[in-house]
């Protein structure tokens, strides 16, 4: 009893901190502040926890129907912001997290489908238990164009699909939209 008292406590938590926009600037896809293509400062944590300062360069959120290179599959880092050519390009299963102009992104064991395999997630709240975004296309993405006047951040609701993700261990993360009264028996890292 007093885990599911404490799981639901958890969940209204959740739900809370979800409601407010204290950390979101992260998911501002504005071109004005984030431009695909552009080299930003911003740093690698390797394997072994070292931070790696750098330059990386900025790709799409998302991969096209999952097809192709995004911010959520690869980095592509530059020691110097001049150099024509990268350092490396680094997958998620090479490098825990990296950073890159105002967005941290962390690998972890959720790649938006049936598969569990290591993809890098948008941290959009840290803590012992971060929340992450994971984005897809929506059906039809090419041939959506920007209304105008319309925000960027109608734009992207009506481009990109968002999950939330939660977790307190990489390799066991949950879509926030599994959360219910029965969690705690489903993934036992919330175990409290």
């Amino acid at each position: 009893m007093k885990k599911i008292i404490v799981s639901t406590l958890f969940t209204l938590l959740i739900f809370a901190s979800l409601s407010q926009d204290n950390n979101i600037e992260q998911g501002n896809w504005d071109p004005a502040i984030y431009r695909v293509g552009e080299i930003y400062p911003g740093y690698i944590v390797n394997m072994k926890g070292d931070t790696v300062e750098g330059f990386l360069k900025a790709d799409t959120r998302c991969s096209i129907a999952g097809v192709g290179s995004s911010n959520q599959n690869q980095v592509t880092f530059y020691q110097n912001q001049s150099d024509k050519k990268p350092l490396a390009k680094y997958k998620p299963d090479e490098i825990k997290a990296y950073k890159i102009a105002d967005k941290v992104y962390q690998s972890i064991t959720y790649s938006g489908g049936l598969l569990k395999k290591p993809n890098f997630n948008l941290v959009v709240e840290d803590g012992a238990i971060r929340i992450y975004e994971w984005y897809s296309t929506v059906e039809n993405y090419m041939s959506i164009t920007r209304k105008k006047d319309e925000s960027w951040q109608d734009y992207d609701k009506r481009c990109f699909e968002t999950k939330i993700i939660i977790a307190k261990d990489p390799k066991e993360p949950m879509e926030h939209s599994s959360l219910g009264l029965g969690f705690a028996k489903k993934n036992a890292c919330f175990d409290f």
